[in-house]
This record gives C-alpha cells, sequence and structure tokens, in this order.
C-alpha cells in the first residue's frame, strides 16, 4: 500500500524568504523577484557615481570592475531564478517517492520534517549573512583579489559612497543569496544521505534504468542556472584581469576545468550514495529473471522447437510472450550503476561553460575557425 504524498518545499520558507514576503517581493509562482532586488544593488552604485561625476570628483575604480556589474545584474537575478527550478523538483522528487512506495513512508515523513526544520532555522541563514558581510569587509581592505570568487573593488581611492554601498550592502547581498542556495542545496543533499540509509524497494525492471530511483535526479537540472551564475561572475573577473594585462585565457584553462569539476562533484555526489542499492537490485534481478528466463525458454523450446505441436504459431501468445521476457531481461541488465545518466549533465556542462564563450571569442577569430575545420575537412591540407 503507497504512502500518502506530503507536500515538500525545499526554498519557500526561512528567515529571508519571509522578509521578502513582508516586502512583497514574492511573486505569484514564490520566487523571489531577482530584478528588483539586482536593481536595489546596483542602481544606488550607479547613481552615486554620476553624482561625483557631476560634482567634479575622480571616477572611482568600483564602477569599471566588469565583474562587480555582472555579480550584481546577471549573477543575483541567476541565483534566485535556479531556487525555483530546483523547488518543483526536489518537491517532484519526494512526491515519487510516496507515489512508487520505494521507501517507507513513515521514515521518508521524519526525513522530510527535518529537512523544513533545517530550511526554516534562523541561524544558519544569519551565520551566512555575518559571512556575507565579513566578505564585503575583506574586499574593501583588498583582502580578495580580482581572482576571487567574492572579488570586491580593485583599485585605490576615497570611501566613495558608491564603493561603500557596493562592500555594505550590494557584495554582502550577492554573496548571502549565493550562500544561502548553497545552504538550502547542502539541505537536499543531507535529505539524500538519510534517504540512502533506508532499505529501499528498487526494481531493476524499472524503465528509467535506475531501478525506480531517477526521480532523485531531477534537481540536478535546475543547478545549471546556478553554475552559469558562478561561471559568469569568473568569466567577467576573469575577463577584467584580461582587459588589463595581467592574465590570458590560456592561464585561466586550469582554473576552469576545475570549476567545471567542482561543479559536477557538488550537483551529483549526494547521488553516489544509491550506487549500492543500484548495484544490489540489479545483481538481485538479473539472477532472479535470470531463472524466469531460463525456465520460460526451455519450455518455449520443448513446446514449439523438439515436441513442433501442430498448433498455429500465427498470433501464438507465446511468442510475444518470449519477446516480452526479453525486453525485460534487456532492461535489467542495461540498469545504470548511477541514479543520474548522461543528459542529466547536460544542463550542468551548458551552464557552466556559457558565461566562458565571450573569452574563448576574444582569442579565436572566425576566420581561424573556418580554416581549421576547413583544413580538417580537406586532409590537413594548408589554407
Amino acid at each position: 500500500m503507497t504512502g500518502e504524498p506530503r507536500s515538500f518545499s525545499l526554498n519557500d520558507g526561512g528567515p529571508f524568504y519571509q522578509v521578502m514576503r513582508r516586502l512583497r517581493l514574492i511573486r505569484g509562482s514564490g520566487m523571489i523577484s531577482g530584478p528588483v532586488l539586482a536593481l536595489f544593488a546596483w542602481l544606488p552604485i550607479v547613481v552615486g557615481e554620476a553624482a561625483r561625476v557631476v560634482l567634479g570628483m575622480a571616477p572611482d575604480p568600483t564602477l569599471t570592475d566588469l565583474s562587480m556589474h555582472v555579480r550584481l545584474l546577471v549573477a543575483l537575478p541567476l541565483v534566485l531564478f535556479s531556487e525555483r527550478l530546483v523547488e518543483p523538483a526536489a518537491a517532484s522528487s519526494i512526491r515519487s517517492l510516496y507515489v512508487t512506495n520505494v521507501c517507507d513512508a513513515s521514515a521518508l515523513d521524519d526525513i522530510v520534517a527535518r529537512g523544513e526544520r533545517l530550511r526554516d532555522a534562523w541561524l544558519p541563514e544569519a551565520l551566512l549573512a555575518s559571512l556575507a558581510f565579513i566578505g564585503g569587509q575583506l574586499a574593501l581592505w583588498h583582502v580578495f583579489g580580482a581572482t576571487g570568487v567574492f572579488h570586491g573593488a580593485t583599485g585605490a581611492g576615497a570611501f566613495s559612497f558608491p564603493r561603500m554601498w557596493y562592500v555594505v550592502i550590494a557584495l554582502p547581498l550577492a554573496q548571502f543569496v549565493m550562500l544561502r542556495w548553497m545552504w538550502r542545496w547542502t539541505i537536499w543533499s543531507l535529505m539524500l544521505a538519510h534517504i540512502a540509509r533506508q532499505p529501499l524497494r528498487t526494481l531493476a525492471t524499472h524503465p528509467d534504468k535506475a531501478a525506480g530511483l531517477a526521480c532523485l535526479a531531477r534537481p540536478v537540472a535546475g543547478c545549471g542556472a546556478f553554475a552559469c551564475a558562478i561561471g559568469s561572475v569568473l568569466a567577467s573577473a576573469w575577463g577584467t584581469q584580461i582587459l588589463a594585462g595581467r592574465t590570458t585565457v590560456e592561464a585561466e584553462l586550469p582554473a576552469l576545468v576545475a570549476f567545471l569539476l567542482i561543479v559536477v562533484a557538488v550537483a551529483v555526489a549526494p547521488l553516489l550514495l544509491f550506487c549500492g542499492h543500484l548495484y544490489r537490485g540489479r545483481r538481485r534481478a538479473i539472477a532472479q529473471y535470470g531463472d524466469f528466463a531460463s525456465r520460460y525458454t526451455c519450455d518455449f523450446h520443448d513446446k514449439w522447437i523438439v515436441h513442433a505441436t501442430p498448433e498455429s504459431p500465427l498470433g501464438a501468445q507465446d511468442i510475444q510472450a518470449l519477446n516480452d521476457l526479453g525486453g525485460a531481461y534487456n532492461v535489467v541488465v542495461t540498469t545504470r550503476f548511477f541514479v543520474f545518466g548522461p543528459s542529466t549533465l547536460m544542463p550542468l556542462w551548458f551552464g557552466a561553460i556559457l558565461p566562458m564563450v565571450p573569452l574563448f571569442a576574444s582569442i579565436l577569430s572566425v576566420e581561424h575557425v573556418l580554416k581549421r575545420i576547413l583544413g580538417t575537412l580537406l586532409g590537413g591540407l594548408p589554407l
């Protein structure tokens, strides 16, 4: 008997969410209004800098920092958008566990309740806000350089209003939203760890090729938007340095590879906890269905080949059943050892690499690319 599905929300809760609700910054879909927060963080910097220019003051280097604009106008809304992508996927995963009775309903109730308590706890978000504010202060005093993820304003100058707004309000806000996303993903990872410790009812004949556990990989696609947000900050920071002549695209390739590996590790590492369930389910099903298939095929062979029954094989259900049995056995032997498949990783790779395209475009001209393509097609002939 299946357990009654219990609703679950990974993101709709917590102190910050309640503050946004009081400020009427929650849309009907439940998404926090990213563009409004982005303009709140970015617009005072531009207005303050315009006022400085009108008053005849020297331009503050903060406004020339490309990563500052990208972090506030691109990364901040993308992180909030990623939350909204992960939200229904996580809720759907939990609901599928209830409906399919893969996990004991009472144990799943406890896991969901524990996750919701962590989501609504005020202490973790208070600590994250403190870390974000400290990060802004470290940026103010140039502890973080241009290569850091939390890159602040660069260049010497007075403590102008644009710079102070950035390191006291805008940068901590952007950092807090990113850290909050990571905390919510940590909650989801802890829930998966507790689910993996349960005696799951896996069936290797499930057509999802993951013994009925592929539903747990649904939230991974939402990580692609978060990877795009972090990648845009890195790309803009590297672009700022490249324009200043302090680095090259080639020099940042190892960091890019490391970033891609970290993105995949963070997204799918919790799902590796289910590899044991998949292995045991597949091994058990191969033995069970293998024995059943052996008995059936022997009986089929004796009836239709050895004894050559006079019954017409046209439309005989024995033949169709043999074909269906072969299909079921093929599903068993092709069951993956991982909950996720290659298609699950595509949004992650795409989201992480997309912001890097302008960097590579800056060193590869159209003429160079066409020559390489034509040279390959023509067998390496020089062009």
